[in-house]
């Protein structure tokens, strides 16, 4: 070995130059391209021994230089995952109770509500536009509009107890709402509901709204002759102003359950009480209020006949009338006798014939009964 400094030959296993007496240096001098080359040498073999840790787990936990470098990546991939997550939950939270918010807003906002009602129905979907139109009415109750929407879906789906119970609402509200009241009527009608027609009826205010009912309307029927006590025979006739059909009892039944078909006059001859009760019944099957009228027959016997001139002596011609009551006949005889309906019948005045006579008069009415016999004397001498 040579002395660096001086170029003398150093014997082996000396330390220093025994010419002068410079240290002998052991370790070589750095060499800067031998380290840079040993730098590549440990970087390619740190990517050879990456590459291949995926076969051989060995050489991966051998290399020192790699570990370091390879933890501070999969913290940082964890970090920015963790962040990713954090955002994306609070934007999810955030999303979810703006949409509450949102929908809060709507239930409460009634033209939200009609409109979504409006597109609904346009799509046919009528079950979505039931519930937003119904929606806009918790919120304006007493809206027409609304109303007039939610009758048009009622009608097209058929459900008519959701249209009564609409149009009752709205009757109720306004008892001479025309419209609401025709519209009942026809679903009434439709289902042959004619007693709840004629209570609605009952319910409504105005002369235009009865008219509305004229077809329900029957007319009652009308008796010829009214309830009384009368001492002849009666013949009644029962009418109707537009031709219905007449149905009645002579018993003071019920018409419409027991009642036979009025076609002629009924004749009340008997003495006695007779209640008679009749209905009228239209094209639509609907029957009036029965109509009712008592009837009694009592006969009585004719009173005294009146006959004048009274009985006396006359000479100057008499001309004798007899009073004859609407239901009752005369009849006479000159000779005394007792008259009977086989005597003369009385038809006018009778001249007073010459002479004393008695003239003998008696009434019997429609009933066959007789008055008492009537005598007058009369002495002409002409």
């Amino acid at each position: 070995m040579k002395c660096k400094k001086c170029g003398a030959e150093i014997p082996k296993g000396k330390l220093y130059c025994s010419v002068c007496g410079a240290e002998v240096q052991l370790v070589p001098d750095y060499n800067f391209l031998e380290d840079d080359m040993l730098s590549d040498i440990i970087q390619n073999g740190a990517g050879k021994n990456i590459t291949s840790s995926k076969h051989n787990s060995a050489s991966q936990t051998t290399d020192p230089i790699s570990s370091k470098k390879k933890v501070p990546a999969k913290k940082k991939k964890v970090y920015i995952i963790s962040g990713i997550c954090l955002v994306l939950v609070i934007a999810v939270f955030t999303a979810f109770f703006v949409y509450q918010d949102i929908q809060k807003k709507h239930q409460n906002s009634y033209s939200y509500q009609y409109e979504q009602g409006i597109k609904y129905q346009s799509a046919k979907d009528y079950d979505a536009a039931i519930v937003s139109f119904q929606n806009a009415l918790r919120l304006r109750p007493d809206d027409t509009d609304t109303e007039d929407r939610l009758l048009e879906i009622y009608e097209k789906t058929k459900d008519d107890d959701a249209m009564i119970l609409l149009l009752q609402k709205r009757l109720k509200r306004d008892p001479a709402d025309t419209s609401s009241c025709k519209k009942l009527i026809e679903i009434y009608d439709k289902n042959a509901e004619y007693d709840t027609i004629l209570s609605l009826c009952e319910e409504v205010k105005g002369s235009s709204m009865l008219d509305l009912f004229s077809d329900y309307l029957v007319d009652q029927p009308k008796f010829s002759n009214i309830s009384g006590t009368y001492e002849h025979p009666l013949t009644i006739s029962i009418t109707s102003e537009k031709d219905y059909d007449i149905f009645y009892t002579d018993n003071g039944t019920d018409p419409v359950e027991y009642g036979k078909r009025y076609h002629d006059p009924i004749s009340l001859k008997e003495e006695g009480t007779t209640i008679l009760k009749a209905v009228t019944k239209n094209e639509k099957g609907i029957y009036s209020e029965p109509v009712t009228a008592t009837y009694t027959i009592r006969y009585e016997p004719p009173a005294m006949p009146k006959v004048t001139p009274a009985s006396g002596t006359y000479t100057e011609p008499q001309t004798i009338t007899i009073s004859v009551p609407s239901d009752c006949k005369a009849y006479y005889t000159w000779d005394g006798s007792d008259p009977t309906e086989s005597s003369t019948l009385y038809t006018g005045a009778l001249e007073m014939p010459a002479g004393n006579q008695i003239l003998s008069v008696i009434l019997i009415n429609s009933a066959g009964l007789k008055s008492n016999i009537y005598r007058v004397n009369y002495v002409y001498m002409p």
